[in-house]
């Protein structure tokens, strides 16, 4: 071989092993580029898992929270039925008394709300056959005694009230109706209406 030759076959065979190197090392590179992104989109994919998992119960979590508060605004608005029911039994028990016992409750009623003695009595037409001229008489007589003028009257009207009265002064009106009386007074009572009945 002449020494032409002989260079030309040792600047191939440098230029060949120089090929091969950058081939090997564009090799390893591409495999290392490869691993990474591998390894890259498979923490992705962990990462999307994860999240989606969060999600999930983050929407389990919400759905279970709202399903209790409509469980107890249910439950609440049961409540609050009973209590009005409650309430509304009071209020037929107070208007289907017995007469005689009737009498007594208004009564009771009209002494503690006259003042002076000489204000008109307005009530229901239903109790106008209850509430007769003597049960006024007999009321008129314990305000007496009581120190007051005793001139209680009945008015020539009379008013769609549910039982109780509306008593009249010159200046106002005072309504002592069963229902008016259930009313000012359901604040204090509800609660231990809802002790008796949720116990």
């Amino acid at each position: 071989m002449s020494g032409a030759e002989k260079l030309t076959a040792k600047i191939l065979g440098e230029a060949e092993s120089f090929a091969e190197q950058v081939i090997s090392g564009a090799r390893q590179q591409a495999e290392a580029i490869l691993t990474q992104a591998r390894q890259e989109a498979d923490n992705r994919r962990k990462q999307l898992l994860e999240q989606a998992q969060k999600q999930a119960e983050e929407r389990k979590r919400r759905a279970r929270t709202i399903a209790e508060l409509e469980a107890r605004k249910a439950l609440l608005a049961a409540k609050k039925e009973m209590i009005e029911e409650t309430f509304a039994r009071a209020l037929e028990r107070l208007q289907q008394l017995e007469p005689a016992e009737y009498r007594k409750v208004i009564a009771s009623m009209l002494l503690a709300a006259a003042e002076t003695g000489t204000e008109e009595i307005i009530v229901a037409a239903a109790d106008r056959d209850r509430l007769t001229d003597s049960f006024l008489r007999e009321g008129n007589r314990e305000l007496a005694k009581r120190g007051k003028q005793g001139k209680l009257k009945f008015a020539a009207e009379t008013r769609d009230i549910q039982g109780g009265f509306i008593l009249r002064t010159r200046d106002a009106e005072i309504n002592s109706s069963f229902p008016a009386l259930l009313r000012m007074q359901r604040e204090q009572l509800e609660p231990d209406v809802a002790a008796i009945l949720f116990a």
